[in-house]
């Protein structure tokens, strides 16, 4: 998997643990951070098996999701593989964890709230129909002082809705693959004084040219497909210590295809 989530507790097959150490040698991008300023290690996903066990604790370890049970992945089907890398996401924590996590991909802006967080799949696939109109969707939206506001009023009117919607789940990690999942779901959570019992985590499926509402200080992390877009990132606030570079996610079934044809070259 390219997005590096937990070293699995459980004691794999033979078979399990071959495939796990190809497919880390196999992907790359890996846990590169941001700058030569942070720790340099080992990927446990990248590297093979050149790092210390005691050592090998994982991303989300790291900031707390040992005890987690419940992963609420929000996506919306606009475009840019938000379903695929959601899917992928979900594919990778049950290869690695089996039944110890239980995964809900949802489209909670379409399930519980109105106009126009609703209607999102609709407006994007005219928008994409009218590259003008895109356009200034796009750039009119970018400021931060625009979107801020835009979101917030929305926010605040959708508050009871979206509450209903994350905590229906109960998640003890919210991972983000939609540009419109960051802020809103961020301040409802700190209305509703949730924000230190729920992990908040992004992950962008834009290579380059990513709005700026990808990005929100609030997250605990934040993975970046490429280093330019983990640049973008510190540009718009977020910190070194959040930003991780780990490519796009794939699912692991397309990764034991890859894997198994090349062994039989």
């Amino acid at each position: 998997m390219v997005m590096s989530v937990a070293s699995s507790p459980r004691k794999g097959t033979a078979k399990e643990k071959a495939f796990q150490r190809k497919a880390r040698d196999f992907f790359k991008g890996g846990d590169k951070g941001v700058g030569n300023s942070r720790r340099k290690r080992s990927s446990p996903e990248f590297e093979g098996d050149d790092f210390d066990e005691d050592e090998d604790c994982m991303e989300l370890v790291q900031i707390g999701a040992e005890r987690t049970k419940n992963v609420l992945i929000l996506m919306s089907d606009t475009g840019g593989g938000h379903r695929a890398s959601a899917e992928a996401i979900r594919d990778a924590f049950k290869l690695e964890f089996g039944d110890e996590y239980r995964i809900f991909v949802k489209d909670v802006w379409k399930e519980y709230t109105g106009w126009p967080l609703n209607n999102m799949e609709k407006s994007y696939k005219f928008l994409v129909k009218h590259v003008q109109l895109w356009n200034v969707a796009f750039h009119s939206t970018s400021p931060r002082w625009i979107h801020s506001m835009y979101l917030a009023a929305i926010a605040a009117y959708y508050a009871k809705e979206v509450e209903a919607g994350l905590m229906e789940y109960k998640p003890d990690i919210i991972i983000s693959v939609h540009p419109l999942m960051q802020h809103i779901p961020l301040w409802v959570l700190k209305w509703q004084n949730l924000q230190k019992k729920v992990i908040f985590v992004t992950v962008i499926t834009d290579l380059n040219t990513c709005h700026p509402t990808w990005f929100h200080p609030g997250v605990n992390r934040c993975y970046c497909p490429s280093q330019e877009v983990a640049k973008r990132a510190l540009l718009d606030d977020l910190t070194e210590s959040q930003i991780r570079v780990f490519g796009l996610p794939i699912r692991p079934s397309f990764a034991r295809a890859v894997l198994s044809k090349v062994d039989s070259y």
